[in-house]
């Protein structure tokens, strides 16, 4: 497919985010397991830019391909603008229910939010599917199972200065995906959008929709659980390390679910696999940290540095008691298997379970002596380590292996390497569409 990427002056980031938020929009239906039970696919996302640094570019192009994919829904169920609690049920329940929220100017929103308490409930509720109603005692409106999503521009001031204590904690800016804009390169004129780049692109999209709408119900494979598990706890400490990022930690795994589960059905499958979830805690993981750079100066801890590979690789395996496997690694420090052998201290075996079982690449601290190791049916032989591959096999984990030790475990010198490319944009699904 003809790329859409290099046709964009602004942000690939924020079409990224633009099309995914069109793209739920259009799925009134479909919903993604949770536990024992299921949420919607509803985004909220927010662009983040200065004046004048491009938010409408992404989304232009983004809406430009949802047009060509649904010009009905486009058509018909979009609305432009908040216009106040009452007002808004009342222009979901005109469009049954399903809908397209587009607001250029948020902050207003947020700012409406802060003097009617209705409004910011209204927005939680869609989010999350629930009823919303007005206290109309005349001609009274209700919306049962509402199916909307919000594409929102707001300036990183504004969002400085509409995010008090009070309101980030209530609830109103954690189910808000947040994307910086920024210009990433200069086009010319000359340099415009070819015309069969948008049609190309809107048909994927329209198979994609088509698909979605078929599907009741998005689950997760089998090798996705384990994946989902070590997501959760890294996002929880993610955000329990921050403390303008605590309040984002009670909603940062359903957005991981939920964009997973997109990236699925824009794959044309009914089930979100371990890749879906890693490339969605990408993009969850980049709005965390954005979220962390918009508020720095705003009274509360300053961003933490990041992280080296060698603290990033010690600090997985201790999670995973000593022990852990190439897809419980390399997934979520971002770097390739050479890269991880070559770090001090880390010892690379190949195990294998059984005559017929398949090898397994193991990861230990050089020296320790792991929490929890899994039982082969014969002795592993330690040999050099082989390609990698998945590994689906679960770990029987004790209680103690997640708690802290007494004393901080010495940590090699960094190793200097070039930073590792964000692999929201490497790894989605989305990627030839980008």
């Amino acid at each position: 497919m003809t790329s859409l990427a290099p046709h964009v002056e602004w942000s690939p980031i924020g079409l990224l985010g633009g099309l995914l938020c069109a793209f739920s929009a259009m799925l009134p239906e479909t919903r993604v397991q949770r536990g024992s039970g299921s949420m919607p696919l509803m985004l909220h996302v927010l662009l983040s830019g200065g004046t004048g640094e491009g938010k409408g570019q992404p989304w232009g192009v983004a809406s430009a391909v949802a047009r060509d994919a649904n010009s009905t829904f486009m058509a018909g169920h979009v609305i432009n603008g908040v216009v106040g609690g009452a007002g808004l049920i009342q222009a979901v329940a005109d469009r049954d229910g399903h809908a397209l929220i587009v607001d250029t100017e948020y902050a207003r929103v947020l700012r409406a939010g802060r003097r009617q308490a209705n409004l910011s409930q209204v927005l939680r509720d869609l989010w999350d599917g629930a009823t919303v109603a007005t206290s109309r005692a005349k001609e009274p409106v209700q919306v049962d199972d509402p199916r909307v999503s919000i594409m929102g521009h707001i300036t990183p001031e504004e969002f400085r200065a509409s995010m008090s204590a009070t309101e980030r904690d209530g609830g109103s800016y954690n189910r808000l995906l947040i994307l910086p804009v920024t210009q990433v390169r200069w086009l010319s004129e000359r340099d415009q959008m070819p015309t069969h780049s948008i049609p190309e692109a809107g048909e994927a999209m329209a198979r994609a929709v088509r698909h979605g709408q078929r599907a009741e119900l998005v689950t997760l494979s089998e090798d996705a659980y384990d994946a989902a598990d070590i997501i959760r706890r890294d996002m929880l400490t993610m955000a329990r390390e921050s403390e303008e990022l605590k309040p984002f930690a009670a909603r940062c795994n359903e957005q991981v679910r939920r964009i997973a589960a997109l990236y699925a059905l824009f794959d044309l499958r009914f089930q979100v696999t371990s890749e879906d979830l890693g490339a969605a805690a990408a993009l969850v993981a980049y709005a965390m940290e954005s979220v962390q750079e918009i508020t720095a100066g705003t009274g509360t801890k300053a961003k933490r540095q990041p992280l080296s590979l060698a603290e990033k690789v010690r600090a997985r395996i201790e999670m995973h008691g000593g022990r852990a496997t190439s897809s419980q690694i390399l997934l979520f420090v971002g770097a390739t298997a050479a890269e991880v052998k070559e770090l001090p201290g880390i010892v690379v075996t190949v195990e294998r379970s059984g005559k017929s079982g398949r090898p397994a690449t193991v990861f230990t601290l050089e020296g320790a002596t792991p929490v929890h190791t899994e039982q082969p049916s014969v002795t592993p032989e330690p040999m050099p380590a082989a390609a990698e591959r998945k590994e689906n096999r679960a770990t029987v984990v004790q209680l103690n292996a997640f708690r802290p030790p007494p004393f901080p475990a010495p940590i090699p010198e960094p190793v200097k390497r070039s930073p590792a490319p964000l692999p929201t944009l490497a790894d989605n699904p989305f990627r030839d569409l980008l």
